[in-house]
């Protein structure tokens, strides 16, 4: 299979920003606001790779799943953010919580198989080459 290519599109709009992904708009705002923060939408993301990713596997193995529910919580120190050269401005940590209703004795090999191959999970756990370029017009 050949690679992937994933994209988003983004815009300031006031102070929050409005990001598109195929079709959905997403209005993503900073921490304090009403809006979900991008750390937030990460760990959303992050939380549906893995219920989907178990679901995947569970089906490519031919395991029954009755449901997959989950919580995530990541913590991040503000502090960071603001500048302060001592502390990583983005997450710090992150944890999962699962609950899966199977009946079937095959799903620790689903679950560590999940655990394994889950793109969001993985991408959080190693390092990922990064690129940003910018454009500055006058205006």
């Amino acid at each position: 299979m050949p690679m992937i290519t994933f994209t988003a599109e983004g815009r300031l709009d006031g102070d929050s920003a409005r990001v598109t992904i195929k079709d959905t708009e997403l209005k993503i705002g900073l921490m304090g606001s009403d809006d979900p923060t991008p750390e937030e939408v990460l760990l959303g993301a992050a939380l549906s790779c893995m219920i989907l990713t178990i679901y995947y596997i569970s089906r490519e193995m031919g395991v029954q799943v009755k449901n997959v529910e989950g919580y995530i919580e990541g913590t991040l120190d503000p502090k960071g953010f603001q500048g302060d050269p001592n502390i990583p401005p983005g997450l710090l940590q992150v944890k999962y919580d699962l609950t899966i209703d199977s009946d079937d004795e095959r799903m620790d090999e689903v679950m560590k198989l999940s655990m394994r191959r889950c793109p969001l999970k993985d991408t959080l756990m190693r390092r990922v080459d990064v690129d940003v370029s910018w454009k500055i017009r006058k205006t």
